[in-house]
């Protein structure tokens, strides 16, 4: 079974990554910013973990039509590549939703 959870990172660890991004692009002058450092990385912060809340939401919502389609056709887990239908399933949903993950 695949195990899924919302978030793959903990929030201090996406705060590392958009700190170690912010300092890349202003170290290599490729933007100018408008606001002060804290107010973006915290907007960044924001952004970035309302993003993988949405792939998490989508993850959890493959698993759950991977399941009951399984159960509808009675199919156990190990006739299957669940990994291979989970991700079938997974792209129809983003699909649908117009998300880029």
């Amino acid at each position: 079974m695949v195990t899924l959870t919302p978030m793959r990172l903990k929030e201090s660890q996406v705060k590392l990554l958009c700190q170690k991004l912010w300092v890349g692009l202003r170290s290599k002058q490729l933007i100018t910013p408008k606001k002060s450092d804290s107010e973006i990385l915290n907007r960044m912060q924001e952004i970035f973990i309302k993003e993988l809340k949405v792939e998490g939401d989508i993850n959890l919502q493959a698993e759950r039509i991977l399941a009951e389609n399984l159960r509808k056709l009675g199919v156990k887990g190990d006739q299957i590549d669940r990994e291979k239908m989970f991700e079938m399933i997974k792209k129809q949903l983003i699909k649908e939703k117009n998300v880029i993950v």
